[in-house]
């Protein structure tokens, strides 16, 4: 991991090179993806975090987002999308990225937040299988239900959630 990386909120100026990140890294038809049915509503402002180097914080590497689902009627986060210029992956910009914005949403009382992702990477922020829970969430779209995962940043709080729910968008 780098010492000189800096996280900041996002900005409007930092838009551009947001997307040309996100789409570098997840391909032009990313917007397609099922998850993306569930970021129908604007992501949440102080959970927008931008990755950056201390001397430079203009340019971006890394970008997160989390998002308001609903689970049944416990409203929770849901992380993503999460990216890093690929000159930069593997040096600890998105870590830093969910390590912060978790560490934000528990200061904020958030209580739930899912992620659609490979549970070998996330497992070291708190997360796991929803199936280890005891939870049958069914999903929208073709989303895989073994890439979702959930941390608790409340002790015991999957204990909020019914065993057979269903996880949805929040509308605007």
């Amino acid at each position: 991991m780098l010492p000189n990386i800096k996280i900041r909120k996002e900005t409007n100026l930092d838009y551009a090179q947001k997307v040309n990140i996100l789409d570098d890294c997840f391909g032009p038809f990313r917007l397609n993806r099922t998850v993306y049915m569930y970021r129908n509503s604007s992501p949440i402002k102080e959970l927008s975090l931008i990755s950056c180097l201390k001397e430079n914080q203009s340019k971006v590497i890394g970008t997160i987002n989390f998002y308001r689902v609903l689970v049944d009627k416990t409203d929770c986060l849901l992380l993503g999308p999460l990216a890093v210029d690929k000159k930069f992956q593997g040096k600890g910009f998105g870590k830093k990225l969910i390590k912060t914005g978790l560490e934000k949403a528990k200061k904020n009382s958030e209580k739930i937040c899912f992620v659609s992702g490979e549970y070998s990477y996330y497992k070291e922020f708190g997360f796991d299988k929803v199936i280890n829970k005891k939870l049958n969430i069914s999903l929208l779209g073709a989303l895989s239900y073994d890439c979702l995962l959930i941390c608790e940043l409340e002790d015991n709080s999957a204990n909020l959630l019914q065993s057979n729910s269903k996880l949805l968008p929040l509308k605007n």
